[in-house]
């Protein structure tokens, strides 16, 4: 189980989702993208979170070998396990983008 708290992550950007209602946030963990998906944009709840590599790379959390996007945006599944903590973690370090 992935220690949310722990992780270093960092060059977050939440926005609004232009292809459903909810919020798109793409941020860096070990050197790596990922992209968050949060449904609804008043009840807010966790869809999934994608791996988002510029080129072929193990994922440090997964160890899926991941392709460059737009092959490469599959869903990591160590980051699946945790999407209630991940939701909550951006909840509390960024309220005011939700």
């Amino acid at each position: 189980m992935l220690a949310i708290r722990e992780l270093p992550i960092e060059a977050i950007t939440i926005y609004p989702s232009n292809s459903f209602d909810g919020i798109e946030i793409l941020f860096r963990a070990n050197n790596h993208t990922f992209q968050f998906l949060i449904g609804n944009s008043k009840n807010h709840f966790p869809i999934n979170v994608k791996h988002v590599f510029k080129e072929k790379a193990i994922c440090p959390f997964c160890q899926k070998k991941i392709l460059a996007v737009p092959l490469g945006q599959q869903l990591c599944l160590e980051f699946q396990k945790n999407l209630p903590a991940l939701l909550q973690y951006f909840q509390e370090e960024y309220p005011d983008a939700f």
